[in-house]
């Protein structure tokens, strides 16, 4: 069998890129990392190379606990470092320990067993929601304190887009693991592959050992973070897809560890530079420059990754977070990335906590919005009509601008290119996907202009609703339905996942007025007027680049009169 794998590697490059010295280094990495993971999980001092110093302070031990990312052994050398830095600092003993798995090292750190934890990010999130851990400060890598998980393959594959995985052979890491299994499931997820749809699923814990079981063509996909993939491009590895950013391991507390002391940690953590501790960042990571401080929210990114897959719910909301409703046109994910610097921004002028709350469909957004669930909402023109004809929402605070069509924006069509479809009649009788009957650039404007054209979209067509731009336009593309109806700047969204000559534009629609930015009828007067100063003077590039959008101006509901107008009374009868 091993002589097979050598061969398919040596004939599949047809240049000879890897020589028989390169792959047989490869299959004894292989051996090594299993070897390893056979070690026991209580390593001996005496093995490790790092020369032990002893301490004689008289404070209690401070007990750190390692996620096992690596072989029990390898975990504690990496450390061992840090633990004598943090020696000196707190004048206490350090005492490393590797836990045996995930589930084990959220226990400990909740239960006290341990007082301080490293953990990646999904762990934290975890830890958090049971046991009220405390963030400390996360690891900042070649100077950002983000990271991001990776889908690979072989160079010669013949894998070129995420939407050519599926019927294939996945491998993934830790089942608990952020890089090696939350990430990239998610990530499959947004463009509508489940774990279901490949041939086989295996998780094989370190992401060593997935990177190289692509290489050597046992698996044809792997998810693994970028720092890992990195290592192996040169051996014939490949990145097809790049996750969004993710906060970085971080160091949490027990909450039973006094504040003081907590502090203490925290400040001696951030005092770490690449400059005068070079030799205790790189020994638990090559590219770690340094450490910032970790906040709470940093992690609420993953906790919609988590939510959406899983189900649980570790979102925090205090009692005084004031907050924002977002109309779900696009993923969780992708809707957190580019709305989660304007609440930042919001937060730090009005001096409350801004935080996102993202339904999980159009009807979800609706019912928080009319419940008075929270404090302001983004919403399309047609959604917010409806909302403040029956008193939901108080005001419109700003209406947003977007290159390249102002305070405007139209709807599409959208067929196969290679499909039967070739005029506006050809629809009838036709199965097509719209966003939501709630939206007013993925259905209603659409509807409006096929009516004029004498098709009757709701009786002549097979409408089905995919709640999300992304899921109509893949539709399409894999021909599961004739055609989409999705707002037009939606279909820049998968030009990297799939080949966009593929589809079509049959019909481009009217304009519509641009979305709205609005208080609902909770929200303090005071506090409206506060965010409404903030919207209309941001002109922070970067936040509104996140969104974006090019700018706020102001709005009244005089701008959605005529929209208003031409929305049939039968529309609002339906819905």
């Amino acid at each position: 069998m091993r002589s097979q794998k050598l061969e398919v590697i040596i004939k599949s490059k047809g240049k000879s890129i890897y020589s028989l010295c390169s792959v047989f280094c490869l299959l004894c990495s292989v051996l090594c990392l299993f070897a390893c993971s056979c070690q026991s999980n209580t390593p001996n001092p005496e093995n490790n190379k790092t020369k032990h110093i002893p301490s004689d302070f008289n404070a209690p031990p401070l007990i750190l606990s390692i996620l096992p990312v690596e072989s029990a052994g390898a975990m504690y050398e990496r450390f061992v470092p840090l633990k004598y830095y943090l020696e000196n600092v707190l004048k206490r003993p350090v005492i490393i320990k590797v836990a045996r798995d995930y589930e084990t090292a959220i226990h400990e750190i909740g239960s006290g067993q341990v007082h301080m934890a490293f953990l990646d990010p999904s762990a934290y999130c975890e830890a958090r929601y049971k046991y009220k851990v405390v963030p400390l400060a996360k690891a900042v890598m070649n100077n950002v304190s983000t990271y991001r998980s990776v889908i690979i393959t072989r160079t010669n594959s013949g894998i070129n887009r995420i939407i050519d995985s599926m019927g294939k052979r996945l491998a993934l890491g830790n089942l608990r693991s952020s890089s090696s299994y939350l990430i990239p499931v998610v990530t499959f997820k947004e463009v509508g592959i489940n774990l279901k749809d490949f041939s086989s699923v295996d998780y094989l814990q370190q992401e060593d050992r997935v990177a190289l079981s692509v290489l050597i063509g046992s698996h044809d996909l792997g998810g693994i973070s970028e720092s890992v993939a990195e290592r192996y491009i040169a051996d014939g590895l490949k990145i097809i897809k790049t996750s969004e950013a993710i906060p970085q391991f971080s160091f949490c507390a027990s909450d039973s560890l006094p504040s003081g002391l907590r502090e203490q940690i925290t400040r001696s953590l951030l005092s770490l530079s690449a400059k005068q501790h070079g030799k205790i960042l790189s020994s638990i990571n090559r590219d770690f420059t340094g450490f910032v401080k970790a906040e709470d929210r940093d992690f609420d990114v993953v906790r919609i990754m988590i939510k959406n897959l899983k189900g649980d719910d570790y979102l925090e909301y205090g009692k005084k977070t004031i907050k924002v409703a977002i109309l779900p046109r696009y993923s969780a994910i992708t809707l957190f990335d580019r709305f989660d610097p304007l609440m930042r921004y919001l937060s730090k002028k009005t001096g409350y906590e801004f935080k996102l709350v993202i339904p999980k469909d159009f009807e979800d957004f609706v019912r928080v919005v009319r419940n008075a669930e929270v404090d302001f909402s983004y919403q399309n023109p047609y959604v917010y009509i409806q909302l403040a004809e029956e008193d939901s929402i108080k005001d419109i605070l700003a209406m947003t601008i977007q290159s390249p069509t102002g305070d405007k924006f139209r709807g599409v069509i959208i067929t196969r290119a290679d499909g039967l479809i070739k005029d506006i009649k050809d629809l009838k009788q036709k199965k097509a996907m719209i966003v939501s009957y709630r939206s007013a650039g993925g259905y209603l404007v659409q509807k409006l202009f096929l009516s004029k054209h004498g098709i009757n979209a709701d009786k002549d067509m097979k409408l089905i609703e995919g709640n999300r731009h992304e899921t109509v336009i893949l539709n399409v593309y894999l021909g599961k339905v004739d055609a989409g109806f999705v707002r037009e700047p939606s279909l820049s969204e998968l030009k990297e996942e799939i080949n966009m000559d593929k589809i079509s534009i049959l019909v481009r629609t009217p304009y519509l007025p641009n979305w709205p930015f609005t208080a609902t009828k909770r929200t303090n007067p005071r506090l409206s007027e506060q965010v409404k100063k903030a919207l209309l003077e941001l002109n922070d590039r970067k936040i509104l680049d996140a969104a974006e959008i090019e700018r706020f101006r102001d709005s009244t509901d005089k701008d959605f009169e005529q929209f208003r107008e031409s929305i049939e009374s039968d529309v609002f009868k339906k819905n």
